[in-house]
């Protein structure tokens, strides 16, 4: 298996800090809470099926790195979650910020992908639950780490799980 890093090289030879306009070409990030968002949940790495890609921590906070990004902190979840949000029935995911309870402009998508379990390697919760990893360790040397959960009529950006388990990521730059 070839390591992470040449995997990103290979899908994506412009590192951010090399090529700005040519890391963001595929997809302009949207602009919430003072921080550039991607559109689209991280593709490189991980485990993929049905189009969605499950990360350990790690794994997240390493292909993260790899574009040239990296993971919200919990306190940036909290702040998405603050601009308010609204379940997608028909495409399965949240919307957050913006025009998120009618037509979607300046609003980001998650989609509710659901997990995958680090000791059998399935998945649940597909098109009912949204994970995503954020930076930020757990408390006090805790294995945990924080992360955004939600489902139809609940969002917790405070949550926290075991590391080995596969969520989505979606990654952030800061506003230069």
């Amino acid at each position: 298996m070839k390591p992470l890093h040449e995997i990103a090289d290979e899908l994506c030879p412009y590192r951010l800090d090399e090529n700005p306009v040519a890391a963001d070409s595929m997809s302009d990030p949207i602009e919430l809470c003072g921080l550039l968002w991607d559109r689209d949940n991280l593709t490189i790495g991980g485990y993929e099926k049905d189009g969605h890609h499950y990360y350990t921590w790690q794994e997240a906070m390493d292909a993260a790195r790899s574009v040239g990004k990296r993971l919200p902190t919990r306190e940036e979840w909290v702040a998405l979650c603050d601009l308010g949000s609204t379940w997608d029935d028909e495409l399965k995911g949240r919307w957050f910020g913006g025009n998120h309870d009618s037509d979607h402009k300046g609003s980001l998508f998650l989609p509710a992908a659901g997990l995958r379990y680090s000791n059998s390697g399935e998945l649940a919760s597909t098109s009912s639950y949204g994970y995503y990893w954020s930076s930020s360790p757990y408390y006090g040397g805790d294995n945990g780490a924080g992360t955004l959960g939600f489902y139809s009529g609940y969002v917790n950006p405070l949550s926290y799980n075991g590391r080995a388990l596969g969520f989505s990521v979606r990654c952030v730059r800061d506003k230069e």
